[in-house]
Parts: C-alpha cells; sequence; structure tokens
C-alpha cells in the first residue's frame, strides 16, 4: 500500500498561514541529524569535556538541531522538573554578531540570564563597591561598564541553583568575530576561549558552541584550544556516498509526504536537480520548499512542480559559494595519507622505520638449496 502523508486531511482545508505553520515548525529528524543529535546528548550528560562545538556548513539544520536538543533534554528530565519547578536543566541564546568588531561581553551575561528568567537581571549592584557614592547613580544599570563581574557572578550562580546542564549558544563564531590587536588574533582567540571555558568550569555547565566551519577554523589554528574542545562534526549528505544518497532521497520522501498540498509532489524524480540546488543541506531544503509551497498557495497551484521549484532555487553563484565554503570545512575532519605521512615525519616514526634494515630469511631446511634458475646451456 502507498504509505500515506504526515498531515491529518483536515489541514488541506485550513487557511494558508496554518498550513505554512505546519510545515516550517515541523523538524524532520533524518539520519545526520540523529547520529548527531545522539552525540551531543551523550556529551551532555556523560562528557568529559565542559566545552562542546557542533560545526557544520550554513543551511545544514544547526539551529533545528539547537530547537531539538533544548526539547529533548527537556523531555528527558520532565520528572525532575515537575518535582522541582526551580529547576532550568537547559538553556540555549543565539549570539548576535560583534558591532564594530568587539565582543560585548554585558550584553552575552545579560542574555544569558534572560534565557535563565533571572527575577532581578536589572538590580545588580556590586556589593564591594556599594558605598561609593559614584556607583550609586549607575549601579542598577545592567549593561553599565561596572556590572559585568556582577552578572557573571549571577550566572554562575543560577547555572548551580536552577542546576543546568548545558547552555546552547547558536552562531557561536561571533565570538570569535574581533578586531585584531599587536598581539595577536591567536591570542584574543585564546582570551575568548579562556572566559567561555572558566564560565563552563566554574558553573559546572557544558557550553555548547554551534556555529559554522569558521568556529572550526580559530580552533584548529590554536592546539591549546583544539585539544580543549570536543568537536561533533553535522556534515551534509555527500551525493558521491551511495548511502548518503539514499538518505537524502529517503529525506525528499519525508518532505513531499509533509507538505500540505492537494496532490502530493514526486520530489524523489527530481533527486539529482533537488540535492545540486540545496548541496545536500537539509536547512536549505527546506527553506527551498517553504518557498516553493508559499508560491504554490499564492498561484492556487494543486502541487509543487518542476517550474516552481526552478523558480524558487537559489542563486548559482550563492549555492557555488555555499558549496565552495562546505567543502573547504569538511576538509578539516578527513584524515588523509599525507598530513597522516607529516605527522609520522615530525614524529620520527617514519625515519625510523625507513632506516631498518629488512631482516634476511634463513633457509628454513639446511642442507637444501634455496629455489633458483641455474645457467643453461654452453658456457
Amino acid at each position: 500500500m502507498k504509505q500515506k502523508r504526515l498531515f491529518e486531511e483536515d489541514l488541506l482545508s485550513k487557511s494558508k498561514k496554518e498550513r505554512e505553520d505546519f510545515f516550517n515548525d515541523f523538524t524532520v529528524s533524518h539520519p545526520k541529524m540523529k547520529q548527531v543529535s545522539d552525540e551531543l546528548k551523550n556529551e551532555i550528560y556523560k562528557g568529559s569535556q565542559n566545552i562542546i562545538m557542533v560545526v557544520g556548513p550554513s543551511g545544514v539544520g544547526k539551529s533545528r538541531l539547537f530547537s531539538a536538543t533544548v526539547l529533548s533534554v527537556l523531555k528527558d528530565m520532565e520528572e525532575e522538573t515537575e518535582k522541582d519547578r526551580s529547576i532550568i536543566p537547559i538553556s540555549g541564546i543565539e549570539l548576535p554578531n560583534p558591532d564594530l568588531g568587539k565582543f560585548n561581553w554585558k550584553d552575552f551575561y545579560y542574555r544569558v540570564l534572560s534565557s535563565l528568567r533571572d527575577p532581578l537581571i536589572d538590580y545588580k549592584i556590586d556589593v564591594t563597591n556599594i558605598d561609593k557614592k559614584e556607583k550609586k547613580n549607575n549601579s542598577n544599570n545592567p549593561l553599565n561598564a561596572n556590572t559585568a563581574p556582577e552578572l557573571r557572578r549571577s550566572i554562575e550562580s543560577a547555572f548551580f541553583n536552577r542546576k543546568t546542564k548545558a547552555l546552547l549558544i547558536d552562531e557561536a563564531q561571533h565570538f570569535f568575530k574581533i578586531n585584531s590587536e599587536k598581539r595577536g588574533s591567536s591570542e584574543q582567540n585564546q582570551r575568548q576561549f579562556n572566559s567561555i571555558k572558566s564560565l563552563a568550569n566554574m558553573s559546572t555547565t557544558k557550553i555548547v558552541l554551534f556555529g559554522t566551519y569558521d568556529l572550526n577554523a580559530v580552533f584548529n589554528l590554536d592546539g591549546q584550544l583544539s585539544r580543549r574542545v570536543k568537536e561533533i562534526h553535522f556534515p551534509r549528505y555527500d551525493y558521491t556516498n551511495a548511502e548518503d544518497r539514499r538518505y537524502f532521497q529517503a529525506l525528499l520522501l519525508t518532505f513531499q509526504k509533509l507538505l500540505p498540498v492537494e496532490k502530493e509532489p514526486d520530489l524523489k524524480k527530481y533527486s539529482e536537480y533537488i540535492y545540486e540546488n540545496s548541496i545536500g543541506c537539509a536547512g536549505i531544503l527546506k527553506n527551498w520548499l517553504q518557498r516553493c509551497f508559499s508560491d504554490a498557495i499564492e498561484k492556487e497551484e494543486k502541487t509543487i512542480t518542476y517550474q516552481n521549484l526552478k523558480r524558487n532555487a537559489l542563486q548559482t553563484k550563492k549555492l557555488l559559494t555555499l558549496a565552495k565554503e562546505a567543502i573547504t570545512g569538511e576538509y578539516y575532519f578527513s584524515d588523509n595519507k599525507k598530513e597522516k605521512s607529516e605527522l609520522q615525519t615530525l614524529l620520527g616514526i617514519k625515519n625510523e622505520k625507513a632506516n631498518e634494515k629488512p631482516k634476511r630469511k634463513n633457509n628454513p631446511k639446511p642442507g637444501i638449496r634455496k629455489p633458483e634458475r641455474d645457467t643453461v646451456g654452453l658456457a
């Protein structure tokens, strides 16, 4: 029997907004996402590193994974939170792009406290300077330069008292988008990271950084940074890989079952074209189908056609940029023979092997010649 569609039939009679909201809000747990999700949750619950980094190409679905992880952890701890309403087992924020290349830690602390629903966020006072007149006028301003330490201590206290297991930070590459100084960007990155690491250590809360390959590139430039972080790669589907190709086609089938149009579209029929115009990223694919669905409703079309797909596809130049960024980023997670050989040479392993003389094989049977070709004919 033909598989049923993944929505109630009465949805087709509802308004355009209701149908769009249904498709937009539905998170498809496809194989790549499930694999990364399982690994991430295992690290949050049992991992030894306090800093976890989830990286992948733009449009792969990191923001969806972010939301799905929050919901999943809340569900796992539902029984505990029912018993103790003060518990906030997981929280998350999206990090804004720093203005003028300067990261604002006070703003970051304020956003974290907001995500933890701190009731006195606007009344943080530096108790060590409470008697100083010059502090009185500014003590209640959470974004005043003097309140950063108070906000930081409040976060540490909130994490401890709320028993928060993890803080998720989306667009985390913005931590390191700061102007270079004389001491060099590497030292700046180290300082930024040390602040994050210190917060995680002192609060015993895992900090999960979601970001593009730019984030991974920063950590790979510095051995001190890379060894102190657990990296989790969220890759796109690779069409040259037979298993990935099957998974991608299964993902297309799921999406076509989810689209609340009158006639179910045949997305699998155009799988190669769709892969090319989504570069194998589930997030890019879904955004594309959202545009196609809205377009189909506006034009009162019964299904999503090839013409509709073509009208709403991203420009080739944009796709080319995204594909180049993805392939370059994937290189960091691939082990190749040249790099392995370079590592062995640096450690002296390769040279030692090259200098080893091959052992002579003993004749197993004394008195019997080894087989060899004898000279025949006239001398």
